[in-house]
């Protein structure tokens, strides 16, 4: 048996899954927003590092400075 609800109209709506198609689609659209989720976040985090304002300031001197 199927089940089913009734829609505004006042006729029965019965559920079916998703087609091939319609599958491959959804699929293909989580892949790119999640290509598009990893791009955004290395950006952020590129801004966030900014490498221009380090080079500016002077590098202190490390654990192993004294070593030629």
């Amino acid at each position: 048996m199927m089940r089913g609800y009734e829609a505004p109209h006042g006729g029965l709506v019965l559920f079916s899954t998703p087609s091939r198609r319609q599958r491959m689609a959804r699929r293909r659209w989580t892949a790119l927003a999640v290509v598009l989720s990893v791009a955004l976040a290395g950006a952020v985090l590129g801004q966030m590092s900014s490498v221009r304002d380090d080079a500016e300031r002077p590098v202190p001197p490390g654990p192993f400075s004294y070593l030629p």
